[in-house]
């Protein structure tokens, strides 16, 4: 049983500026009221990613963590919120803590939420420091966990408040993450040669340009022997009408003979039907349907947030794997999120080789641990974060 928490954390306001407190928001309820406030501060801060959205969390909540204990850390000054982290318990026994019984806090994330991270609004700085004060003389935890960190994101900077006030940290490395900038759509006409005007190329011509040749070749060729088939067309829903067709396209091939589709279990039905709904309603959802013959073959389900496209989840027709549908289908989301003029198409997920072909970079995602400076936080640090590495480079040595 964890010890009572306090009911507010205390930081002195910068000059002319309300202060800023800590309250413990108990339960799945009152995190439910949050949802105003808390888009209101995502929109102001950092790094406004759907993954934050009030929506996007309580989805995880309801499908995957629907009993357990929940406590929300939010820092306010009056009733604006500047930084919040919701926190998950759970009490584990096994290798990763060295089988030594471990509470462990941490943030509603997990594979299927590509991304992780705090929210944190205007007045980030400050609501995380309180938020870390509040945290750091509150009992009941041995370790905090934020998965999937990505790097140079703000949240960082909890990493600095804990190492410098005497609790050790541990990363692991979990995704690569590739993603494509997308070059500004051209608009006017080039320099005119012999009374010609030329007309420059659009941002997606100019991604095509730097594919790998043999790509690129490749591509065009499968496009063309599909059309041979039938009509080929792309549509793109903005509502989740469609979405009962991507759940069946992606049960079709290896995910449900493996049984991992998402229409074979009913918590990830729930939380992508939850994440779809919401983002139709603020018309950020995009359903895209590639079909041959008025039959779709291939399906992705992204999210349009913040100038960029994240690709949550793709699937295809696996009898049609020579025609490339998969690809056909991401070319065409990439050619959309051109003509929209967003600055990134995100890829999400972990690096694969057909994410590398649009010639991506990588964003890195590392798991950050803080523990509690006990005898037993200490010792299970170690064992993870010093020993463990040394051993297993050892063993690679003489292997």
């Amino acid at each position: 049983m964890s010890e009572a928490l306090p009911a507010t954390g205390y930081r002195p306001p910068a000059a002319g500026k309300s202060e800023i407190r800590v309250e413990v928001v108990e339960g799945r309820d009152g995190f439910v009221q949050l949802e105003k406030a808390w888009n209101d501060a995502l929109s102001k801060g950092p790094h406004d990613i759907p993954m934050l959205r009030h929506e996007w969390l309580k989805a995880y909540i309801e499908n995957f963590a629907p009993g357990a204990t929940l406590r929300t850390f939010v820092a306010r000054a009056g009733r604006e919120i500047h930084a919040a982290m919701p926190l998950i318990e759970a009490i584990e026994k096994n290798a990763d803590t060295c089988f030594l019984p471990m509470t462990t806090w941490a943030l509603p994330v997990n594979d299927h939420s590509q991304r992780g991270g705090v929210l944190l609004g205007k007045r980030w700085q400050e609501g995380l420091e309180s938020i870390w004060q509040t945290l750091r003389e509150t009992a009941g935890w041995d370790r905090l966990r934020l998965r999937d960190l990505p790097e140079g994101a703000a949240d960082w900077r909890l990493r600095e408040l804990a190492e410098q006030t005497g609790f050790p940290c541990g990363l692991w490395i979990s995704l690569r993450s590739p993603y494509l900038r997308l070059p500004a759509q051209a608009s006017g006409l080039g320099p005119q040669t012999s009374g010609q005007k030329h007309k420059p190329p659009t941002a997606y011509e100019q991604i095509e340009a730097r594919l790998d040749g043999k790509f690129r070749q490749n591509l065009r060729r499968r496009k063309r022997r599909l059309a041979e088939l039938g009509e080929v067309s792309y549509e793109f829903a903005e509502d989740n009408d469609a979405l009962a067709d991507f759940f069946d396209i992606e049960a079709s091939g290896w995910k449900g003979r493996d049984g991992t589709a998402i229409a074979q279990r009913p918590e990830l039905v729930g939380f992508y039907t939850q994440v779809a709904r919401d983002a139709a309603k603020r018309k950020a959802l995009a359903l895209g349907l590639l079909k041959l013959a008025g039959k779709p073959i291939a399906a992705h389900l992204s999210i349009v947030h913040g100038g960029r496209h994240h690709l949550i989840k793709i699937g295809y027709d696996e009898s049609l794997h020579e025609y490339s549908p998969g690809q056909q289908l991401v070319s065409e989301a990439i050619r959309d999120s051109c003509e929209r003029g967003l600055r990134e198409f995100d890829f999400l997920g972990p690096c694969m080789e057909w994410k590398l072909d649009w010639e991506s970079e990588l964003r890195t995602h590392t798991w950050l641990t803080i523990f509690r400076p006990t005898p037993k936080g200490r010792l299970v640090h170690a064992a993870r974060f010093t020993a463990w590495p040394v051993l297993k480079a050892m063993l690679r040595k003489e292997s």
